[in-house]
């Protein structure tokens, strides 16, 4: 059996706690093929950060609704990869930015480890993204709007209203496709209207953007490329994003 990467286990242990409320060192440790030691210290790291919080022998559920969103099938593919780039996304962030968080598979694991303690305000469409924040303490604004996807997404002319309403330091956003052809864009149109006006009304926009999705063409057009500060992929997807974009884009990874 792979031993697994601590990004993944801490991945696993918030799906655990999110799913049965509470769990024990002792299952985890089992259940993850460590011990319980390690098991102590991937928690003590994810209560800090304010994921989690503990009771004596296991740890405790914030009231979320996480494993909904990380458990739809899209989520499942590139789940390693996707773990890396919205842990790795989430630790760039400064204290007392307000965010524009879209909606999606990859922001959702960005909102789980989004800091607690750096005076956020996070913008968001996506009800369950809003529902993670709001329960770890960060200051959340949820749009309102007609939920019209898969992901829990409010949208149409509310969601667009309310976003107008604000401007953000930075955007930060998932991707139906990435291509030097394409620009970003989306499966759903009522998607890409969100993000593009998040876009139009932050100073910075970071894309996050697993390896499935470069190269990809989707029929619902974003933006193009030069508006992206930042790319963050894996490491697998750097050399993918080289290929098809070139210079054009500034590209981070999280260090193997």
């Amino acid at each position: 059996m792979r031993r697994l990467l601590s990004i993944e286990r801490h991945q696993k242990i918030l799906e655990r706690v999110a799913s049965e409320g509470a769990v024990d060192f002792i299952s985890l440790a089992e259940e993850l093929g460590v011990s319980s030691m390690t098991v102590r210290r991937d928690v003590r790291v994810l209560e800090e950060n304010g994921h989690i919080t503990t009771t004596r022998g296991g740890a405790s559920a914030q009231v979320t609704n996480s494993r909904e969103i990380l458990s739809h099938p899209r989520a499942q593919d590139q789940s390693i990869a996707k773990s890396q780039i919205g842990q790795f996304a989430a630790s760039l962030i400064e204290k007392g930015e307000v965010i524009f968080l879209g909606t999606g598979s990859t922001t959702a694991i960005f909102a789980q480890f989004l800091p607690a303690n750096l005076d956020l305000t996070v913008i968001t469409p996506s009800l369950p993204h809003a529902s993670v924040l709001a329960s770890r303490g960060i200051k959340v604004i949820s749009t309102g709007g007609l939920i019209a996807t898969a992901d829990l997404a409010q949208t149409g002319v509310i969601a667009q209203d309310a976003l107008t309403r604000f401007f953000a330091t930075r955007t930060v956003i998932g991707s139906g496709g990435v291509s030097k052809s394409g620009g970003l864009s989306e499966f759903d149109q009522v998607v890409a209207d969100l993000n593009r006006v998040m876009i139009e009304r932050s100073e910075e926009t970071v894309v996050l953007v697993d390896p499935s999705k470069i190269g990809v063409t989707a029929p619902y057009r974003v933006a193009g490329i030069e508006v992206v500060e930042e790319f963050i992929t894996s490491d697998s997807g750097k050399t993918l994003f080289r290929k098809e974009l070139g210079a054009k884009a500034r590209i981070l990874a999280p260090k193997s």
